[in-house]
């Protein structure tokens, strides 16, 4: 009996000294009624590093051509040759299509017969004139000796007016015939339709004996073909809106094809649009022009996948960098809820930072996500609330929370997963330890 008495007696005063304890300092004291220690979970850990972290924007985009030409109908007819096919290159000034210049050449000699005759009614319309201004000079002569009267002085006054007036209503009309005359050379000078600019056909839509239009306000004309410049190409990106504020003229960018995810082509951001596109689902985005820095194939397989118009790309612009960076590992920065923590000073601390929002319970506060990392001390892991900057594929930047010669858990995920505060650990030095004890 007086066994049993001191064991309870010992019972409670453990319980009292336990109390006062967690009473001071709720986080500091932590009753573990496990009755089987699971055993240390082998983990890998790394130190900090320093590292160049580069923050990029991703975007969709299409390959095109710098140079590239519509190639229309300015007239209407019917294409008598087609002088090349898709994918044929060509020169600047080289005849791509021919059109049928019967009525052309028809409105051209017309337009010639009527300065011909024109220029032989000037002659006539000139010598008309001169032939008036001698009778007015002779009738000005004898009015002055009384030889002529009044009325004949004035008729061969008005016979000189008419003779000036046809004179000029013949030049005049000269004037006009010859503007039609190179309207009629011009005309027939679009039914040879030539190449603008060096490059290669595509889009080839016209065959022989197909009648073409001319394009008017109302109706679209017939586009016969595109030449395209391969030598000269740039991606056209479309930028989403929460990026587009980051994106500058002269920004590195890496192009991926979707033929060659392996190896990016560099180029540079050549403009950014003033004004967004209501995309699907009333998503905005900025069109972004991407110059391209490629070399001119030279046919083996080194130089990669041959860059073609319309293929579909993804642009990884680099937009902000941060050299030799304090970090660690992009797997290692994990988000614990904040009840899901310790109530711990340094905890509470990291919490104040972060101060509840106006009108938020502290309910939802105890939900509130925190990125922490699990340090090694001693045996255990333990959580670190951390303030992270830049990041990339491989590695986030440490502005605060860490020592740099601390050491973090960094795999496998999985214990990642399901690590806690305070759980046991063994830390491994490369992956093969880990494969071992699996």
């Amino acid at each position: 009996m007086l066994r049993l008495a001191t064991v309870l007696g010992v019972c409670i005063l453990a319980a009292g000294l336990a109390a006062m304890n967690a009473a001071r300092d709720p986080g500091a004291v932590r009753l573990d009624w496990t009755l089987v220690r699971t055993p240390p979970r082998k983990v890998l850990a790394e130190p900090l590093a320093r590292a160049t972290i580069i923050r990029t924007v991703t975007a969709s985009g299409v390959i095109e051509s710098v140079d590239q030409a519509e190639i229309a109908s300015q007239i209407i007819g019917r294409v008598v040759a087609v002088n090349f096919k898709e994918g044929d290159p060509v020169k600047a000034g080289d005849v791509l299509v021919a059109i049928d210049p019967t009525d052309a050449q028809a409105k051209l000699d017309s337009a010639n017969a009527r300065i011909s005759r024109l220029e032989a009614a000037i002659n006539q319309a000139d010598s008309d004139l001169k032939k008036a201004q001698r009778d007015a000079d002779l009738s000005s002569k004898l009015a002055g000796r009384g030889f002529s009267t009044p009325t004949e002085l004035a008729d061969s006054f008005t016979l000189l007016a008419k003779a000036e007036a046809a004179l000029a209503m013949c030049r005049n009309e000269l004037t006009e015939s010859q503007a039609m005359r190179r309207a009629g050379e011009e005309e027939l000078r679009r039914t040879t339709i030539r190449s603008p600019i060096d490059g290669v056909v595509s889009n080839l839509e016209v065959d022989v004996g197909e009648i073409v239009i001319a394009g008017t306000t109302n109706l679209p004309g017939s586009v016969l073909m595109k030449v395209c410049d391969l030598d000269r190409m740039r991606v056209r990106a479309d930028v989403d809106e929460t990026d587009v504020p980051l994106v500058r003229r002269g920004q590195v960018a890496r192009v991926f094809l979707q033929a060659d995810q392996l190896r990016p082509l560099p180029g540079r951001i050549d403009r950014v649009s003033p004004q967004g596109k209501v995309k699907k689902d009333e998503v905005v985005g900025f069109e972004t022009l991407v110059d391209l820095d490629v070399p001119k194939p030279t046919g083996s397989e080194s130089d990669g996948p041959m860059l073609r118009p319309g293929m579909s790309v993804t642009v990884e612009v680099e937009v902000r960098q941060s050299d030799d960076a304090l970090s660690v590992p992009a797997q290692a920065v994990v988000h614990r809820r904040r009840k899901e923590l310790p109530d711990s000073p340094l905890i509470r601390d990291w919490s104040e930072r972060t101060a509840r929002q106006p009108g938020e319970k502290a309910r939802d506060a105890e939900q509130r996500y925190l990125k922490v990392v699990f340090v090694l001390d001693g045996g255990v892991a333990r959580a670190q609330p951390i303030e992270t900057g830049l990041s990339d594929e491989r590695r986030v930047e440490v502005r605060a929370g860490l020592d740099e010669d601390a050491r973090v858990v960094v795999g496998p995920f999985h214990a990642l997963d399901e690590l806690k505060d305070g759980d046991a650990v063994l830390p491994v030095d490369s992956p093969a330890e880990l494969e071992k004890e699996g």
